[in-house]
């Protein structure tokens, strides 16, 4: 007789299922409760989705046109307090330290120029492009003697004062005049002299890192100083306090001095002492630093020293001799043609100027 299809099943093949289906949940790991929504929650995203078909999608980029940026006042953030304004800066070997000098000048800046080197670093004070003072934080390299002046004053005070000028810089001089230990003029001729002195060291430095910051709060310390004019006269009077100059490898007594353009016209307003006056004259184009030294009776020494000087204010260049366009000083500059001018009383008598430019020769006698 046929079963029937709704005839249960026998106990043990129900146990022997159960016993399987409990295999299979112990073999398997559990799956976590969150998985178990997952599918509820594809589900109400595809309800959202299909709510917002009607929106419009986002335009793409279009890659071919410039995105615009901000203005840029409204980019650029505002100057942080105590940013230094730094008006130009480089190393003396590519930048000179005449033209830094003739740049305050010119454009009467204010503020302070740092010169770093070897030693401490030297600091020059400008006022409207008027040089205040040099000063540095090592009251030694300032001044290491005692100057006469001081000599009456008690050492503890002497002391108290460089050691303000090791931690602000202020040369001791202009403390102790605050203090009246000393007159006021006393001071300001010794901080002048001092100060030229000690500027006098950045001549025949090797590589000098020099910066000018123009600020006006810099100078409120020195604020009852005077300024000097002049920054060729006070150039001058450091280039005289520079000892010996090296010798340079390359020095060429058969080369020619020259006068640049611009110095053949300054040489006529600085205030020459009589042996920088005479070794002016002998400029001619021709005449070789070795011929102008015997013309004047002076030692080959001399007259490289004198030489020194007007290469380093850039009012001559050397050129010619043995070596083509021969160069002893990294001051050099190239010669250019000057305008016909008086010479004064003190230079009269031949002076020539010469340059190589396109092929012609310029000569220039001025009597």
């Amino acid at each position: 007789m046929p079963k029937s299809h709704g005839q249960p099943k026998p106990i043990e093949a129900h146990m022997e299922s159960s016993k399987s289906e409990e295999r299979e949940e112990t073999d398997s790991p559990p799956v976590p409760q969150e998985n178990e929504h997952e599918p509820e929650a594809a589900a109400d995203a595809e309800i959202l989705q299909s709510d917002d078909w009607w929106n419009p999608s986002a335009p793409a980029p279009d890659w071919s046109e410039p995105v615009t940026e901000a203005p840029a006042e409204d980019v650029i953030p505002a100057k942080e307090t105590g940013t230094a304004d730094v008006y130009f800066c480089g190393h003396t070997s590519l930048f000179p330290l005449n033209r830094a000098l003739q740049a305050i000048a010119k454009e009467k800046l204010t503020g302070l120029l740092r010169s770093s080197w070897d030693e401490e670093p030297i600091d020059l004070f400008a006022r409207d492009g008027q040089i205040v003072l040099v000063t540095t934080r090592d009251p030694d390299l300032y001044c290491s003697e005692t100057p006469a002046a001081l000599t009456d004053i008690d050492s503890v005070v002497v002391d108290r004062a460089r050691n303000q000028q090791r931690e602000k810089g202020t040369p001791f001089f202009l403390t102790l005049a605050r203090e009246e230990s000393i007159a006021r003029e006393q001071a300001v001729e010794l901080m002048q002299h001092y100060g030229q002195e000690l500027f006098s060291e950045l001549w025949t430095a090797p590589r000098a890192w020099i910066m000018f910051e123009k600020n006006a709060d810099l100078l409120t310390d020195v604020a009852e100083m005077p300024g000097e004019a002049n920054v060729n006269d006070w150039a001058l009077e450091t280039l005289r306090l520079v000892p010996d100059p090296d010798q340079p490898a390359n020095f060429d007594p058969t080369s020619i001095p020259a006068y640049t353009k611009d110095g053949f016209e300054q040489v006529q307003n600085l205030k020459l002492i009589s042996e920088e006056a005479r070794f002016a004259s002998q400029f001619n184009g021709a005449r070789s630093v070795q011929q102008i030294a015997k013309n004047l009776r002076l030692d080959l020494k001399s007259a490289r020293q004198l030489l020194f000087r007007f290469l380093a204010l850039m009012l001559a260049c050397q050129h010619g001799g043995q070596t083509p366009t021969t160069r002893i000083f990294s001051a050099s500059w190239p010669v250019q043609p000057a305008r016909p001018v008086v010479l004064p009383r003190c230079l009269r008598g031949a002076v020539a100027h010469e340059e190589e430019n396109s092929g012609r020769r310029y000569r220039r006698h001025t009597c």
